[in-house]
């Protein structure tokens, strides 16, 4: 098959590591995984400053780092199925700017966004009794999660086969739908024939 992109995103503890790892172990090769540039960068020692300037320039670095691990993974695996962990739209939930700003300064649009990736996997945020703490690099409580999980959302607004697998309290169900999604796309399904296998 010819490379293909989908973007798993989501809300914070919504369960996109632990996804991502198990589709490594299930699909070997077949996928080709781009990790989260925000991870990167701050435990590269990024500076993490809860301001105007920290937040704008923390997502215009995550943001091109983002885009070149991408480019660098689709161009040296051209048959795997490129999975995400997140998509450049991420940085607008995080942008402390308006929207206008924000396409602004990197010179893009929405359209231009939303055709880098021929899926998108969005996975909610955890239930506040299944919110993770213990990942060093997540800074929000469960009410700035929840949030961030609504931003992140409306950032990815239009894309037209986006999947969104709410905060199943079951969380083995909540990772065999988003398993099934990955398989569909491998497997050259439609959207439709596979949004009926999870919804």
């Amino acid at each position: 098959m010819k490379s293909v992109k989908i973007a798993v995103t989501g809300g914070p503890s919504g369960g996109k590591t632990t996804l991502i790892e198990a589709l490594k172990k299930e699909f070997g090769s077949q996928v080709k995984v781009v990790p989260e540039a925000a991870s990167i960068l701050y435990k590269g020692g990024f500076p993490r400053v809860k301001n105007y300037a920290g937040y704008f320039h923390a997502q215009k670095a995550i943001y091109a780092t983002q885009l070149e691990i991408e480019l660098l993974t689709t161009d040296t695996n051209p048959e795997s199925l490129i999975v995400c962990d997140r998509g450049s739209l991420d940085s607008l939930a995080y942008w402390p700017d308006t929207e206008e700003h924000f396409f602004r300064i990197f010179n893009t649009s929405r359209e231009k966004e939303l055709a880098r990736y021929s899926w998108l996997l969005h996975l909610d945020t955890a239930h506040e009794n299944d919110y993770d703490t213990t990942n060093a690099v997540r800074t929000e409580n469960f009410h700035e999660a929840l949030m961030l999980n609504e931003k992140i959302k409306k950032s990815w607004e239009g894309h037209p086969q986006r999947f969104v697998i709410g905060a199943a309290s079951d969380f083995i169900t909540k990772m065999g739908k988003s398993t099934n999604i990955i398989r569909g796309i491998l497997n050259g399904k439609s959207y439709d024939e596979i949004q009926t296998t999870v919804s």
